[in-house]
């Protein structure tokens, strides 16, 4: 078909301009990768040195050395507060060198973070140890000027502010040890102990399996606290934590000192004083605007924190300090009921194959609940005359308790018609209470008890007195040469006892689901 001239010329125009344009576009495009180009040939320190809206920072990392340190060749990410900013800084920090030096190794990470490529509420390791959280476009609450410029060995990013460096919850306790009775007793909570990492293996357990170390290598001093608490000193996590002013922790630990009387009154006060800072760390920082009327501590404690109470609060590095002046815990949770489980003895009266063969550990559904429980049921019948079986414990305090069980007394009917046993008739057990020394156990409450059977019921047995607590509830159970202090001064014994005698066609069987004693305050 024919077409006209003008047709064809105005399409080699549109060409023509196209071209043009895709010219200029690829100029800008090559503008673009030589800037580029030029950016990732320099270092950080260059980058800097050029900027001078950064200038008193350049001089500052010059002044320390730290300019040395992110011209290397490993890969950091700056981030660079500009010369507005550091006009707040104090004289103070300016003129130390050291000071100067943790201020900015806050300000400078190891590694490459964009901020297109961060999620939000991540935290970014500095240089110092330190992590400092990007939220929202910020980090630490400080806005950005300009983001993720590119250098050979890293990013830059330019801050409308600076980011102080805290200390971290345990930093703070350390400094404050003078100003703080709950600070003074925390820190002092140290002892040595066995650092696997750090110690020799001189063999393996052909029992176990697990290394056996050699004594006294790798020991390292630890803090029962940290250890056993909340590491407050781990920049890994985040805590909130709550310091008592002096008047309230004496307040608190007064209250608990009548639950740990103790021959010696230093171990009365230090388990009155545990018993108070055990339940003052909490996982997760509750800011102020969002702090609930309680924090409950990782031992199931609820810790009222009245908006009244609250002194001051102080940001850490790790999570928020609360100064409060008052923090009184519920008794019943700071001194909670003791239970002791059938189903975990520490040792019988008899240790035979044909005695063991005897002893049955069990899965049962309470009929009344419908709940699963475990118990142990001993099938002695008429050999079973003084047989005992002993339970330990450290959780009783001084103070009166209403002792309770559980025992399920039945028949259980083998469908294969092999291995039936129990019976349909009323046991009689006895349940004592009391301390074992040099193997002579004195006891303190001794209660015999009919058993009927299939009652899944709880039976009150009577009040027993705890009338001392001798072992400091702050040391290791295990200390480092490997002592086993899981038995000590403080362990009660719970022995369940067969009787001497029983009835006509009464076996004497024992069965334990569980003890409860139940404190009276």
């Amino acid at each position: 078909m024919y077409k006209p001239m003008h047709t064809t010329f105005n399409q080699l125009i549109l060409l023509g301009a196209m071209g043009v344009a895709l010219l200029g576009s690829c100029k800008r495009w090559d503008d673009h990768i030589a800037l580029d180009d030029a950016q990732l040939n320099e270092t950080l320190m260059q980058q800097i040195d050029a900027r001078p809206e950064l200038s008193t920072f350049d001089s500052y990392l010059k002044k320390t050395g730290m300019d040395k340190v992110i011209s290397a060749s490993k890969e950091y990410t700056v981030w660079a507060p500009d010369n507005d900013a550091l006009k707040q800084l104090s004289a103070d920090t300016v003129s130390d060198t050291a000071k100067l030096k943790a201020f900015l190794m806050n300000h400078i990470s190891e590694g490459l973070y964009l901020t297109a490529n961060l999620k939000d509420s991540v935290r970014i390791p500095m240089l110092n140890g330190k992590k400092l959280s990007y939220i929202s476009g910020r980090l630490a609450g400080v806005s950005l000027a300009g983001a993720d410029a590119r250098a050979k060995n890293g990013a830059l990013q330019t801050l409308t502010g600076y980011v102080a460096p805290r200390p971290s919850i345990w930093e703070y306790l350390q400094t404050h040890q003078n100003a703080y009775l709950e600070s003074a007793f925390i820190t002092a909570l140290n002892y040595s102990a066995q650092d696997p990492s750090k110690a020799i293996i001189d063999s393996i357990s052909s029992i176990t399996g697990n290394p056996v170390y050699r004594p006294g290598t790798g020991i390292v001093v630890t803090n029962a606290y940290l250890a056993r608490v909340a590491d407050l000193a781990s920049e890994d996590s985040l805590y909130t934590f709550v310091l008592l002013t002096n008047d309230g922790y004496q307040a608190a630990r007064d209250r608990q000192k009548p639950f740990f009387k103790s021959t010696d009154p230093a171990i009365t006060d230090s388990n009155a004083c545990w018993n108070v800072v055990k339940d003052l760390a909490f996982p997760g920082v509750a800011a102020p605007g969002a702090l609930p009327d309680s924090l409950i501590s990782r031992f199931g404690v609820h810790v009222p924190i009245a908006r009244d109470a609250i002194v001051d609060s102080v940001q850490a590095s790790n999570g928020i300090i609360y100064i409060v002046n008052s923090a009184l815990c519920r008794l019943d949770e700071k001194i909670p009921v003791c239970y002791v489980e059938g189903e975990t003895p520490f040792g019988f009266s008899k240790s035979g194959d044909d005695f063991l063969a005897k002893v049955f550990y069990r899965q049962r559904m309470n009929a009344l609940t419908g709940i699963p429980f475990s118990d142990i049921y001993l099938n002695l019948g008429s050999g079973g005359a003084n047989t005992f079986i002993d339970y330990h414990t450290n959780g009783l305090y001084t103070t009166k308790y209403k002792v309770y069980w559980v025992a399920l007394n039945d028949m259980v009917i083998s469908g294969q018609g092999d291995g039936s046993y129990g019976t349909d008739s009323s046991l009689q057990q006895i349940l004592q209470i009391g301390t074992v020394k040099d193997t002579i156990f004195t006891t303190d409450f001794n209660v015999q008890q009919q058993v009927p059977p299939n009652d899944y019921q709880e039976v009150y047995l009577g009040e027993y007195t705890n009338d001392s607590y001798d072992w400091q509830l702050s040391w290791p159970l295990v200390t480092t040469d490997g002592t086993d202090n899981t038995i000590n001064p403080a362990t009660r014994t719970l022995r369940l006892l067969a009787p001497a005698t029983a009835g006509s066609g009464i076996p004497l069987n024992l069965t334990l689901d569980y003890v409860k004693l139940v404190p009276e305050f």
